[in-house]
């Protein structure tokens, strides 16, 4: 991401306008002498070396979400940490279940050392079990709903088939009621959590650029749609495997999609 994407995409900037539609999150600032010893490879941030009034924070925000919390900073979670964590879950139950995380993810230090002028923060959001299935990215082009996509992609789900008409109006409206116009980007990408009845929850706006992961689309598939000045009015795609296709890369995936409305 660069410099304005950092800024844009941040939940500090983001979260209050959104917090109706959103999990109830935290956000902490991280004090900057705890960001000095991120940055420092041969340092671990624990309870022993950390500001008391931080982990206070900490463990004041741990109380108030039940003692169970998904943590992120300001852009990302530490995925990369999740074998460290019980069942693979990534929750956090205490102060040194969070450092632990950070401690262990290349992916939140890599933000730490390369991110500039924007204050970082951690965000502690309330736990609750989320189905894979339920996880959606949605894919916005000059302020339209173009692509909804299962994050858990290629993952074959039965009732996609079967609900994917009432998937596709539900998501489009909760994007226009909800989102439309109201984020500072035109195109850009929407994590939501959907479990119908339930309203949809939104999870986290991320860039919408070649690095970013479309899942069931490819970037070569959207790129011309950015470029377009006068885009069509048209009702988003909503992809999904229609078939059980067994254990399968994404790469292999789309093109056996492809193959398969090719013809």
């Amino acid at each position: 991401m660069v410099t304005q994407d950092f800024r844009d995409f941040s939940i500090t900037n983001w979260y209050e306008n959104f917090k109706h539609i959103c999990l109830k999150s935290l956000l902490i600032e991280i004090p900057p002498e705890v960001i000095e010893k991120f940055q420092d490879d041969e340092e671990e941030v624990n309870s022993q070396n950390c500001p008391e009034q931080f982990k206070e924070q900490l463990r004041n925000a741990l109380n108030l979400l039940n003692k169970s919390a998904f943590i992120k900073n300001n852009w990302h979670a530490p995925t990369d940490a999740r074998m460290f964590s019980f069942d693979n879950n990534l929750k956090a139950v205490t102060v040194d279940d969070i450092f632990m995380y950070l401690n262990s993810s290349l992916c939140i230090r890599d933000d730490f050392d390369t991110v500039k002028g924007v204050p970082f923060c951690l965000c502690l959001r309330k736990w609750i079990n989320i189905h894979p299935a339920a996880e959606f990215r949605l894919i916005i082009i000059n302020n339209m709903l173009r692509g909804i996509t299962p994050r858990d992609w290629p993952t074959y789900y039965v009732h996609y088939k079967e609900e994917s008409s009432q998937i596709i109006e539900e998501l489009s409206n909760f994007y226009i009621e909800n989102v439309k116009i109201r984020f500072p980007r035109q195109n850009y990408i929407v994590d939501v959590v959907y479990s119908y009845p339930d309203k949809p929850y939104i999870l986290d706006f991320g860039p919408l650029n070649s690095k970013t992961n479309l899942y069931a689309f490819t970037w070569k598939e959207i790129q011309p749609l950015l470029l377009k000045e006068s885009p069509e009015d048209v009702a988003p795609v909503f992809r999904y495997l229609e078939n059980d296709i067994g254990i399968m890369s994404k790469a292999d995936a789309l093109r056996k999609f492809a193959n398969a409305h090719s013809t």
